[in-house]
């Protein structure tokens, strides 16, 4: 069975690069591509029957026109990729996360069409990303040539297979450098006395060496699965979100990983530093749903 990526699309100029990205994954995959567009009317229902307005038919035929378009560029763009459209009445976030519950990819804008201008993650991305099953990409940043890097925020501490396999998966395709990254912040405080401050550098020292150690560790499996992928590993002393953010600045693709909810709830809890990303990155986001949280996330 084909692997497959869904988009949302809404005639947005966020979702216009979306549908974009969506296109150049499926064709990296070999996978079809599955356009989605939500659209979401209430009314006061009868109560004895419920008829359709001359509203409600109006969006969705507007809904089917929007998905359709959607459609017919992406089959223009690729020929002989296979494309269908899809068209959800609910509430849009809900919709295209369900629909994307058995896909490799969901990938959407970072906003809407009726999203406000200041806003840095439309209400409907972030909350697709909390019902998401899937590995969701979230296209934001300064449109740019390719730089060839993609940059994969890891905790050492996390037990985190399908981060690893999403990052190097993306790198093979993209025949991409992977910039692995462990942020710290490992700002103890100023000691009074040198040699304080002497031992509270050695003990930074140390504790940075023993992540390093524990990075290739988690590391190894993969670069000998991926050996024609080249990865930089490194432990920065910093913010992790400041690290992160700067960091994507040179960068094609982050990918950042997120707990699942768990106890029968579907999508993911999004941590501070992957809202930070998703909200201030310079390139697209992948967040990659993960097994149950064990550790605190350093990244």
């Amino acid at each position: 069975m084909k692997p497959t990526v869904v988009v949302g699309y809404d005639r947005s100029p966020s979702s216009e690069r979306a549908l974009t990205e969506a296109g150049r994954e499926a064709a990296w995959r070999g996978a079809t591509v599955s356009v989605v567009h939500a659209f979401h009317y209430v009314s006061a229902p009868s109560p004895m029957f419920y008829v359709p307005t001359d509203l409600e038919v109006a969006l969705k035929d507007a809904a089917e026109g929007a998905a359709t378009e959607g459609m017919n560029l992406l089959r223009d763009r690729y020929p002989g990729m296979t494309v269908d459209s899809e068209v959800i009445a609910g509430p849009a976030a809900d919709g295209i996360a369900e629909a994307a519950r058995d896909a490799d990819l969901l990938v959407l804008g970072n906003r809407g069409r009726g999203g406000f201008a200041g806003l840095l993650l439309g209400s409907v991305s972030l909350r697709a990303l909390g019902h998401a099953r899937c590995p969701t990409m979230i296209v934001r940043g300064t449109p740019r040539e390719p730089l060839g890097t993609i940059v994969l925020a890891l905790d050492a501490e996390d037990s985190a297979a399908e981060l690893l396999e999403c990052a190097f998966a993306e790198a093979s395709r993209r025949d991409a450098r992977l910039r692995v990254v462990n942020a710290w912040d490992l700002d103890w405080g100023s000691a009074a006395r040198a040699e304080l401050d002497d031992e509270v550098e050695r003990a930074k020292a140390r504790a940075m060496a023993e992540v390093e150690t524990a990075l290739e560790e988690l590391l190894a499996p993969y670069r000998d699965k991926y050996p024609g992928v080249r990865v930089n590993a490194e432990v920065v002393a910093g913010t992790p979100g400041a690290v992160l953010t700067e960091a994507t600045t040179h960068a094609d693709l982050a990918v950042v990983g997120a707990h699942r909810r768990g106890d029968g709830h579907p999508g993911m809890r999004l941590g501070p530093v992957t809202q930070t990303l998703l909200h201030h990155a310079d390139c697209p986001v992948v967040v990659v749903p993960m097994g149950r949280r064990v550790h605190r996330t350093r990244v």
